[in-house]
Formats: structure tokens, sequence, C-alpha cells
């Protein structure tokens, strides 16, 4: 059975303007407009080149408050798929620093917040981490530079803990630990390194948030 994706329709996202790069959740409440007029759709080739259909995807930042560290991962050069799921294979290899995923119909329709509800979902999924946490929204991502950006419109958010983090390797992550924004800088600054797009755009903003710890 295909997995079917929660979307909103790209005239009724950017309804009021549509924008580049990283805008904050002062600035515009997208959360509202999507809760407000999202659908699901079947996930696959289809949908990846539907420009018109935005997929929202939740995308954490796991921080430590304390030590003023975030948490980066690399993704897996390999993952299984399991029957009936469409998994996408362009993000392999690269470093992320956001946690997430699609929202899924079969796990969050009917929450009267499916965004919520699915960066918890997807935060359990992929990482092992001890205590409770809460992830709130800062900002939101749009970056139609490339064939995946078009196609997605990414909720960003900043889950903090104190607790130890770990990868899950059978979720497709090969590794991850705390970084300072020094060490942070060296990754991303080394052209060996490949990085996620939508976490160069947001790192600036998680790194201002936690300069005022």
């Amino acid at each position: 059975m295909v997995k079917q994706a929660l979307v909103v329709k790209r005239e009724i996202l950017f309804k009021d303007g549509a924008f580049e790069g990283f805008i904050s959740s002062q600035q515009r409440d997208f959360a509202n407009t999507i809760l407000s007029n999202h659908f699901y759709h079947p996930r696959g080739d289809e949908l990846e080149h539907n420009a018109s259909l935005q997929q929202v995807i939740p995308y954490v930042w796991i921080v430590n408050p304390l030590e003023r560290k975030v948490f980066l991962y690399k993704r897996a050069v390999n993952q299984n798929k399991a029957d009936g799921e469409f998994k996408e294979t362009r993000y392999l290899n690269k470093y992320s620093g956001g946690v997430g995923g699609h929202i899924d119909k079969d796990t969050e329709e009917g929450s009267a917040d499916p965004i919520g509800k699915a960066m918890i979902r997807e935060i359990l999924e992929e990482v092992d981490i001890e205590g409770k946490f809460d992830a709130k929204i800062i900002g939101y991502i749009k970056d139609d530079s490339d064939s995946i950006g078009s196609v997605h419109f990414g909720v960003v958010a900043i889950a903090e803990t104190l607790a130890n983090v770990k990868s899950k390797e059978a979720e497709g992550l090969a590794s991850g630990a705390f970084y300072s924004a020094e060490e942070v800088e060296r990754i991303f600054g080394n052209p060996e390194n490949q990085v996620e797009n939508w976490t160069r755009i947001s790192y600036p903003f998680v790194k201002e948030y936690l300069s005022h710890l």
C-alpha cells in the first residue's frame, strides 16, 4: 500500500506572497495555513515532480541549551525500503541538522496538530533520546533552487534536551553527535563534506537561537 503525505496547494500556501530561504515564524504564520488547508496525496514520482503541491516537512534541530551544542547526523549511503514505501535517495551520505520527514496519513490523519505530532514521531523514530522534550517552531524554509526544494516546504523547529542522543542506524542515520558552533562550521566549511541545503539555510538561525539562551 502506497503511503500518503500531507500537502498544501502552492497557490494557497503562498497566497500572501512567496519567499526564498528562511523566514521566522514571527514574520509569517504558515502553520495555521497548513492546518486549515492540507490534504493527503500518494507519494511517488508524480508527487516529486508536482511543484503545485507542497509537501510539508517538519525539520527539527535537536540542541543542548546548557552546552549550546547542536545535533548533526550523516545519512547512510544505503537505506532499506519497506514494501510500498517511497524512499528519498537524494539526501544519502549528506550531513543534516534537521530530524524529520513527511507527515503521513497513516499516523497523523485526524490529529488536531499533525505537524507537531509528526515532529515527535520522527524524532522518536530516527534517534534514541532519553527523557522528555518539546519541539518549538522557529520558522520556515523554501528553496526552489533544485528539484527537491521545489516540491517541499520546511517547518523548522528546535527541540531542547540535556539528554544523550544517538542516531538509529536502522533508520538510515549512519552517525550523529552534538557539536559546538565552531565544530559545525568546520564541518560545513570542508569541501569534502556534503551538507543538505536546508541545513545550511537554517543553521544561522539555530545558531542565533542558541546565542540568546
